[in-house]
């Protein structure tokens, strides 16, 4: 008795391995001897056609079809197209269509046969003929074909008709020499046409079974072989176009490939390649050597692709960002090698942007907020030891902008993986970086002028990156925001002590400077201008001090920096670099601190006059030198700027122990004559000990008390009011020197011509200016100043500003500005514009600064 259902056909045809829907509901209707629609009625499936079917089957279909013929429902869904979904084929959504697949355009509608596979199978072939990615018969070694020889038409063989052919293998098409009269079937017999044997190891087969392990992945794999597939589309379609554009530069083996897919160029059409069999093949076997090490052409063919890519670009200006635009749909890896082969062609900017002279390039993919955390994490001048390791040695006479090159690098860092709007004008700022010109200036031309830039972009790049990956310790932001010249304090106790420790003097106003200056170095990491009443030659007194400053201070000077960090609840260390680890494969342009033996910059600097003397011995230059003494904290000799030793002739344990040298000088009044002959020294010796101690040597005339002049009444009269020292001296009926006494005893800042008549202070403002308009207004000239700056914003250029109201002179005029925006402390007029605009601090400071004017020309004209 059967076990068959009323709906079961009795005769049963088993599907082959791997077999296409169509091809096996071919060979069905061909058993019983009726067409292919025909099977389907009696399937149960009225109307419904073949090719849809093919594609994908609806849930009742698939039901239909195992109901009749006992085919279990996952082997029928294997016979279609649809586990290849957004994988080999590409289905519209919620649709029985296919659209244009992730890399070859063939979409699957039709199949390409092997003649012989089709000779041994009576006419059934595999569903695996229907995908993009086959074109080699691997168990005949040949090339599929894609067209019937007769009619040039993509056959149908597997549509079993009611008017015939009646064989299998047959091509069903209706033939074009029934146009004028009844349609007749092509005929032709598929399985006896001619196809292109391929060599068993040549460059095509393997390539095929490569593509057949790849569609053979499962799910978990998938991805990973989706994007090999867009890689090797992106390779192929450039080699086919290559083949007619610059086939006279190609490697040999991409002849190679062409002797074995029959020695003719692949067909190319306006805008597309071909997608037949041949194409697939040549352009696929050539990707894969391009895409897969091992190969011995397999650098010299990617090159080749590069070079056809760009004989494809239309527009006559190069950039890297362009042509890397062009393969970024391909995936990561593919971006990486263009980007890397592109490197050379770029720009400093353009390099570091898409990190191409690093070993893993990358396509810019990070947003603004990202650029303004790493501007925290990074000074406004690059860190010692990597100034070291970046900065070249000096060739002949030439003489390095240091600090540009440190505020420049340190500018660039920046810029790797940025938006495009992030150029060096715009990045500078966010470090309190102004001379943009300057700086960009001191790396490109002054510094690398003629020399490789790609160790320093690579080594900008990687650490770039770096920084965002493992962070700072180091807020820098917040400390150029809290650290200034009159936020940072050196506790003047502390360092009295300190010298009596070490047995120097203190000395004067003009050292006090220097550590000031050497303190906020610490604190921010960069250079800061010299104070208003700074010495002469400060600058060069501030480079010695790097290079000669004694282990002790520096260390004295760290625990300062460390207070004034608590000051403000700052948790942070004092200095920080980041790890040389961090980059690498790279050639260091400079000198690479860890190299250098201690030993030898010891020997060198004992009897050193000055660190080009020093370095004369060393592998390093000058500045590499200073470099090296702030980050090992080693020193030169001092030198008088520095702090010199107290003679060793002079005892402070009887009469100028500080204890009783205060009793002789203040409770007893004696001289310092006096005190000098007593302790058998001179009195410039006993009043250096007295500063020193913190005792106020008493000047030649005493002055008695007055309560109406007092620390408050004079800060707030001369810093606060801007009133000049001269008239307050004149209105109290004191000298200008017994005023300039008091406030520096009193340790106000006295500014720049402070004695003379400054016009701001007469006028009769609302309000006393901004804390950022005192620094502009301390001066005889302030209104000038102003004014000046208010005339450029809305001219065309610096160049149209010069000839308008500066006798066109340029740079001065730039000088001049970038001198008042360094007093400032921000950017004031925003050079990316045309015309000329303020920054968004710049509009607020000109805002104020037009209200001054407009009450001086006010005063002036009543």
């Amino acid at each position: 008795m059967s076990a068959w259902t009323d709906d079961r056909i009795p005769i049963v045809v088993a599907p082959l391995p791997g077999e296409a829907l169509e091809s096996w509901i071919g060979a069905y209707a061909r058993r019983l001897r009726i067409t292919s629609s025909g099977f389907l009625s009696l399937a149960g499936l009225h109307g419904s056609r073949t090719r849809p079917m093919a594609l994908r089957l609806l849930p009742s279909e698939a039901a239909a079809l195992e109901r009749s013929t006992g085919v279990p429902l996952p082997t029928l869904a294997s016979m279609t197209l649809e586990p290849y979904d957004e994988f080999a084929v590409s289905f519209f959504p919620g649709q029985r269509r296919l659209s244009r697949p992730v890399a070859w355009r063939f979409s699957g509608s039709r199949n390409r046969y092997c003649p012989a596979c089709l000779a041994e199978q009576d006419g059934r072939g595999p569903v695996f003929w229907r995908l993009p990615w086959a074109f080699a018969c691997l168990q005949h070694q040949c090339l599929l074909l894609d067209f019937c020889p007769a009619c040039h038409r993509f056959p149908n063989h597997w549509k079993a008709r009611r008017l015939g052919p009646s064989g299998t293998s047959s091509c069903t098409l209706n033939s074009s020499r029934g146009r004028t009269g009844p349609k007749q079937p092509c005929g032709y017999r598929l399985d006896e046409a001619s196809a292109l044997r391929l060599p068993g190891d040549g460059l095509a087969l393997a390539t095929q079974r490569h593509i057949s392990d790849l569609l053979g992945k499962d799910h978990a794999a998938r991805p990973a072989a989706l994007a090999e597939f867009k890689q090797l589309y992106a390779l192929a379609w450039r080699i086919l176009r290559g083949l007619h554009t610059v086939l006279g530069l190609a490697p040999e083996v991409v002849h190679t490939a062409l002797a074995e897919c029959g020695g003719r160029l692949p067909e190319v059409h306006a805008r597309e390649v071909g997608h037949d069999a041949h194409n697939v093949a040549v352009g696929t076997a050539l990707a894969l050597i391009a895409l897969h090490p091992g190969h011995a052409e397999h650098e010299s063919l990617f090159d080749w692709i590069l070079k056809a890519d760009h004989s494809l670009v239309q527009k006559q200006k190069f950039t890297i960002g362009l042509m890397a635009a062009r393969w970024e749909w391909s995936g990561p890896e593919l971006v990486e090698r263009v980007l890397g082969r592109l490197d050379r062609e770029a720009t400093l900017h353009a390099r570091l942007r898409y990190a191409s002279a690093t070993p893993q390039p990358r396509w810019p993919a990070l947003n603004a907020e990202t650029i303004h955390r790493r501007a925290a994490m990074v000074p406004a001048m690059l860190w010692p030891s990597w100034t070291m390791r970046l900065l070249p040695l000096a060739r002949g006479e030439n003489k390095y902008r240091t600090t540009a090159f440190r505020r420049g690098c340190s500018s660039f860092l920046l810029l790797p993986g940025g938006p495009p709007t992030l150029n060096f004008e715009r990045a500078s700022p966010l470090l309190g970086n102004h001379n943009i010109d300057r700086d960009r200036d001191s790396i490109e031309r002054r510094t690398f002028g003629g020399q490789d830039l790609a160790p320093l972009a690579s080594a900008l790049a990687q650490l770039a990156y770096a920084i965002d990956e493992h962070g700072s310790p180091i807020d820098y932001a917040r400390r150029r925001e809290l650290f200034t010249n009159t936020t940072v304090t050196l506790a003047p106790d502390a360092y009295r002590r300190f010298c009596t420790q070490q047995g120097t003097w203190t000395g004067r106003e003009h050292r006090a400077h220097i550590l000031h200056w050497y303190l906020l170095m610490l604190l921010t990491g960069e250079f800061h201008p010299p104070p208003a009443d700074a010495a002469p030659r400060f600058a060069w007194h501030c480079t010695e001090f790097r290079f000669r400053a004694p282990t002790a201070l520096r260390a004295f000077l760290h625990q300062q920096a460390q207070v004034n960090l608590t000051r403000h609840d700052i948790h942070e260390p004092v200095t920080w670099e980041p790890p040389a680890e961090w980059v690498s494969e790279v050639s260091w342009p400079g000198v690479d601190p860890r190299l250098i033996a201690p030993r030898a910059v010891r020997d060198a600097l004992k009897n050193a006059k000055s660190a080009d003397d020093a370095a004369t011995s060393l592998p390093m230059g000058a500045e590499h030198l200073r470099l090296y003494c702030e980050t090992t904290n080693t020193a030169a000799a001092p030198g008088p700027v520095i702090g010199r030793h107290i003679p060793q002739s002079i005892s402070r344990r009887d009469l100028l122990d500080p204890e009783r040298l205060r009793d002789l000088y203040e409770t007893q009044g004696k001289s310092l004559d006096h005190i000098a002959a007593l302790a058998g020294c001179g009195p410039r010796t006993v009043h250096q000990l007295l500063t020193q101690d913190g005792i106020r040597p008493r000047g030649r005339r005493t002055h008695p008390p007055r309560p109406d002049i007092t620390r408050d009444w004079l800060h707030n009269e001369y810093i606060v009011n801007r009133n000049n020292l001269t008239t307050l001296a004149r209105q109290h009926g004191i000298t200008i020197d017994h005023i300039i006494f008091l406030a520096r005893s009193w340790d106000i800042p006295i500014r720049p011509g402070g004695a003379h008549h400054n016009d701001i202070a007469d006028l009769d403002l609302p309000q006393p200016p901004s804390p950022i308009m005192q620094k502009i207004t301390m001066s005889r000239y302030a209104l000038d100043r102003l004014r000046f700056v208010l005339n450029i914003p809305g001219q065309t250029s610096f160049a149209a500003a010069a000839r308008t109201f500066y006798d066109g002179r340029g740079s001065a005029l730039r000088q001049r500005l970038n001198k008042v925006e360094n007093t400032v402390g921000f950017l004031i007029i925003d050079r990316s514009t045309k015309p000329l605009a303020p920054t968004e601090r710049g509009r607020g400071f000109l805002s104020e600064a037009a209200e001054i004017l407009r009450i001086a020309d006010a005063a002036r004209l009543g």
